[in-house]
């Protein structure tokens, strides 16, 4: 039933497949809750996983000459037209949330995103009734591709283009690791597609999604799930590595230490429950102000530290913004969620090492902590 010979058109696509199913795997058993980026990032791995196969199986029942083999092909083909362009809309989802870091906006734009997906899906209805126009199999058993194929994955790339511009107006928000993931997220897949339509016989489309799915998990996801299973923040671990790495590249930056007020007090009165809630509102608030390059940790119990990776001196700014935030949140609650916190600004050839850093900040902590409460 099955052509063997073709398997030299699938052994791409079949690595592609293995390959997404144990980033899948890997996700999936994680103890620790994923968050929004990495679910997203998820979903975009499943759905190569999905198109992989479709276009594995489309090519296996492609044997010219055997045409009781023709409803297989049809069939084979229509599915993956139906979801083929299903990564890139969601690798446009994942770019958009991880530049705007809104839940809601990325949750009202992902119909919008999917737009390429339904275009397919009416090219696909049409083209029951004018065959040839997405694809044709002829009388042998044998594919060719119709003008709405070339004209579907230009209208997506320009689809593309326009989405990466529209939400590359939050300029402030794209730096670093974040430049590097819209580059993999689009020159690699959109490589691999322009190279599968201009020479057949390649399919290069799902392996340039894959390769970017992984490159993409190692640039951002991986951290994600060795964050605070309560805040999301990440852990202390990963502050020693990071500030590690900020003293030997002699860039200034500022490293707060936070504590929260009374909050002993408030689990001994209102419980737990409440407790962790007012960690995850603090955590959220602390967030929220900056920017993504910023790192946030839950240094440990209802202490956090911050790093601010701007090269001025903003430390007390931030915090300003953060207590009238914290100010307006406690209002009509019966207890007050306030911060003491410890700011060092660290200039070039500081001559810090990370525990002596950590420790001046935790002793600037206490003493703003101190005169509080006098």
């Amino acid at each position: 039933m099955f052509s063997i010979h073709n398997l030299e058109y699938t052994d791409l696509l079949i690595f592609s497949v293995l390959l997404s199913t144990i980033m899948v795997v890997f996700l999936s058993r994680q103890q620790t809750h994923l968050s929004h980026s990495t679910r997203i990032l998820q979903r975009f791995i499943i759905s190569l996983m999905i198109v992989g196969v479709f276009e594995i199986f489309s090519w296996l029942v492609a044997i010219p000459g055997r045409s009781g083999l023709i409803p297989l092909s049809y069939l084979g083909n229509a599915l993956f037209f139906s979801v083929n362009l299903l990564p890139a809309s969601l690798g446009l989802c994942y770019l958009d949330y991880i530049i705007t870091l809104s839940k809601e906006r990325n949750a009202r734009r992902t119909y919008l995103y999917l737009l390429p997906v339904y275009v397919n899906i009416v090219l696909i209805i049409l083209n029951l009734f004018f065959d040839g126009l997405l694809f044709r199999i002829d009388a042998n058993n044998v594919y060719h591709r119709g003008i709405a194929t070339y004209l579907g994955n230009a209208f997506t790339i320009l689809f593309a283009i326009g989405v990466i511009l529209s939400i590359s107006r939050n300029r402030q928000m794209i730096t670093g690791r974040i430049t590097q993931v819209i580059l993999v997220l689009t020159l690699v897949p959109i490589t691999g597609t322009v190279l599968q339509m201009a020479f057949f016989g390649l399919s290069l489309g799902v392996p340039g999604y894959a390769l970017a799915a992984f490159i993409t998990f190692l640039l951002m996801e991986r951290h994600e799930l060795q964050k605070d299973p309560l805040t999301m923040l990440h852990s202390r671990a990963q502050l020693e590595n990071r500030l590690q790495f900020k003293l030997r590249s002699q860039e200034p930056f500022t490293a707060i230490m936070i504590d929260v007020n009374g909050f002993k007090k408030i689990n001994d009165i209102y419980g737990h429950n409440i407790g962790d809630q007012v960690l995850k509102d603090v955590s959220k608030v602390l967030l929220s102000n900056a920017n993504y390059e910023d790192f946030v940790c839950r240094f440990g119990g209802d202490e956090f530290f911050v790093i601010l990776e701007s090269t001025l001196d903003i430390g007390n700014s931030y915090m300003r913004r953060i207590e009238q935030t914290l100010y307006n949140y406690s209002h009509g609650k019966p207890y007050v969620t306030a911060l003491s916190f410890g700011i060092v600004y660290v200039e070039q050839n500081s001559g810090y090492d990370v525990a002596e850093l950590i420790q001046i900040a935790d002793q600037l902590m206490y003493k703003d902590k101190s005169s509080r409460k006098q």
